[in-house]
Formats: C-alpha cells, sequence, structure tokens
C-alpha cells in the first residue's frame, strides 16, 4: 500500500485498497480546507491538520514553467480540492490539461503518486 501524505493510523485496508494505491491529504480543523502535505492550513495558518483518504480521481491542470526535472510531472486538482504533482502514465499525445485520471498503483515511483488516464484519447485530429 503506498503513502503520500501523512499516514491514517485508522484506517482500515479493505481488499479493494490492497491493491491500489492510498493517497492522503489533510483537512482543516478550523476552516475546512484541504491541502497536501503542508505543516500550516494556507488559509488560516491553523496546524490542526487531519489526514483523510483521498477517492483518487481528479483532472490534469494546466502546469506552468518546469525544469527538465519535472517534465514528467502534472499538477492534478483532485476531486477534493487539492492540488497534487503527480507522473501520468499514459499516451504522450492524450496527457493535456483537462482530462480526468484515476490514483494508479505506485509500486515502484518511490514518493510521487503516479495517475491513469479515466478516458481513452485518439490520436488522430492532434496533429
Amino acid at each position: 500500500m503506498f503513502h503520500t501524505g501523512l499516514r491514517n493510523p485508522g484506517a482500515v485496508r479493505t481488499e479493494e485498497s490492497a491493491e491500489g494505491t492510498d493517497l492522503y491529504f489533510q483537512r482543516c480543523a478550523w476552516c475546512h480546507t484541504t491541502t497536501f502535505q503542508r505543516l500550516l492550513c494556507p488559509t488560516c495558518g491553523s496546524t490542526e491538520l487531519s489526514p483523510q483518504l483521498s477517492e483518487g480521481e481528479g483532472v490534469i491542470t494546466v502546469r506552468r514553467a518546469h525544469t527538465a526535472a519535472e517534465a514528467d510531472l502534472w499538477p492534478i486538482h483532485m476531486a477534493e480540492g487539492f492540488v497534487v504533482r503527480c507522473r501520468v502514465d499514459g499516451p504522450p499525445h492524450a496527457v493535456r490539461p483537462g482530462v480526468r485520471v484515476r490514483l494508479a498503483s505506485a509500486a515502484d515511483t518511490g514518493r510521487r503518486p503516479v495517475v491513469r488516464l479515466c478516458e481513452e484519447v485518439p490520436l488522430d485530429g492532434w496533429f
């Protein structure tokens, strides 16, 4: 089981989550803002951030200036409202802003989560 973010000691491992990846984000106890791997809430500055399990679905967003080392990372806006930089598993022509993705298994990826495209995008029409 791959954890990114804070570990949730109270989480129960089900058969569904045993095969895939678990992604934990944080929710502020005061203003309910969601965030990812922070020490303080970016909205109110509170330190009372509780870990929660993400559903694992999101959308690729626009990538701003990036270095060569980050060429394979894309910002993913998750359904819960936080943004996380992920590797996207899919054909290069299909990886673009606005495409829906779902968290994938990440046994050999190190610290970065991996997402897969939810829908197949045809190759014709993009060149």
